[in-house]
């Protein structure tokens, strides 16, 4: 709930247009669980039993991150 919270915020979302939060709450005692579809296709999957909202947040950012960079050097490459 907390990730979600963190990640729903309009400052947040401000900061990227082509981001869509979808939630699906379940109260069927399963498994906290945070799946994260890109845009290329490409899935991020946390356990949210497993993890604290600080390591959610700095996973999705990192895999952010490494996607912009790589982005950015195929960019560099096709000019």
């Amino acid at each position: 709930r907390k990730f979600l919270e963190c990640i729903n915020r309009k400052k947040i979302q401000a900061t990227n247009r082509n981001c869509e939060v979808t939630a699906d709450v379940r109260h069927d005692g399963s498994e906290p669980l945070v799946d994260v579809m890109f845009a290329d296709g490409e899935r991020l999957i946390m356990k949210g039993a497993n993890l604290t909202t600080v390591e959610m947040l700095t996973a999705l950012g990192s895999r952010c991150n490494a996607k912009e960079l790589k982005a950015e050097q195929k960019s560099k490459k096709n000019p």
